[in-house]
């Protein structure tokens, strides 16, 4: 799911033409777009025993916190360097400098997230899965009035829109799936028993994907089909029998996810863009150096440990 993000991140969903720009558009605007919503039901998964525990949850938000500052500085003259190329307007640096710089939204959004669970632990499990429905389609829908350009007819729903940070937010995303993560002692009977659906599944996302691109409709946040894949994907990793002596740091995925974007600003310094199959070696290229990059911060983060 790391490597996907790193995928989203530079595929192109415009720009290219032809079957080329249509695998780019599949490829950023299509597969990867299930990565988020896993990572979100993987720790809803993790949490979903904790709810009660309120020194548990405190310590978790404060060490996702001490993250989401500790990266924002090291992201700080990333963002001071292409506001001054004039890549974004003073009101977006700003709107960066509070929900999080490129990627790290996902750090914020996660412990606004875990406050709403505790704050509507109690509820029946029937209102929380009402919840989710209704909170996935209305960022859903929302995020469609603004990528088709309907909000620009109301200027305070785009202003809304963007002074919440997009969809792509705790609110649509971030409580909606740690919330289905938390509930998934209830849904994988009924999710295991449809596994073989699951390329089907995949196949019906890149459909809805392909839609949107005939649409000529840009980046979006979520669609419709990553409720079914995502959850599928977890709960054969979840209810799968196979053992592995593969020992993997429980840091890196979320180094790979950290470090990316610098490996990326690095390589696009050196590498022009060209066609798909010079993207592909720059992803490659891209996540040798996110690996790297992770392995040489782990060794500091023994000693600092601010950075995993």
């Amino acid at each position: 799911m790391a490597f996907l993000i790193v995928a989203l991140h530079i595929f192109p969903v415009s720009g290219m033409k032809g079957f080329q720009g249509l695998i780019s558009y599949e490829i950023a605007n299509g597969i990867t777009r299930i990565a988020v919503p896993t990572f979100f039901i993987i720790s809803g998964y993790f949490l979903r025993n904790k709810l009660e525990d309120t020194t548990y949850l405190l310590k978790y938000a404060k060490r996702i916190l001490v993250l989401y500052f500790v990266w924002q500085l090291i992201y700080l003259p990333d963002l001071i360097r292409f506001y001054r190329l004039g890549r974004f307007t003073t009101s977006d640096a700003i709107l960066k400098l509070i929900f999080g710089y490129w990627h790290l939204w996902y750090l914020l959004a996660t412990v606004g997230a875990v406050v709403l669970l505790y704050c509507f632990r109690a509820i029946s499990v029937r209102n929380k899965f009402v919840s989710f429905c209704f909170l996935f389609l209305l960022g859903y829908f929302y995020q469609l009035l603004h990528k088709t350009g309907i909000l620009n007819d109301f200027p305070a729903s785009k202003l809304l829109y963007d002074g919440m940070g997009t969809t792509r937010n705790f609110l649509f995303m971030g409580y909606p799936f740690l919330l289905l993560g938390t509930l998934y002692e209830y849904w994988k009977t009924t999710v295991s028993k449809i596994r073989v659906l699951l390329l089907p599944f995949v196949a019906f996302l890149l459909l809805e994907s392909y839609g949107y691109y005939t649409l000529k409709i840009g980046a979006l946040d979520f669609y419709i089909m990553i409720i079914p894949v995502s959850m599928l994907l977890f709960a054969l990793a979840a209810e799968s029998q196979s053992k592995s002596e593969l020992q993997i740091s429980p840091t890196f995925s979320l180094g790979i996810y950290l470090c990316h974007p610098y490996a990326i600003r690095l390589v696009y310094e050196y590498l022009p863009q060209r066609s798909l199959e010079f993207i592909a070696l720059k992803y490659v290229l891209i996540c040798f150096l996110a690996i790297l990059f992770w392995f040489l911060i782990a060794r500091i983060n023994k000693k600092l440990p601010y950075f995993f």
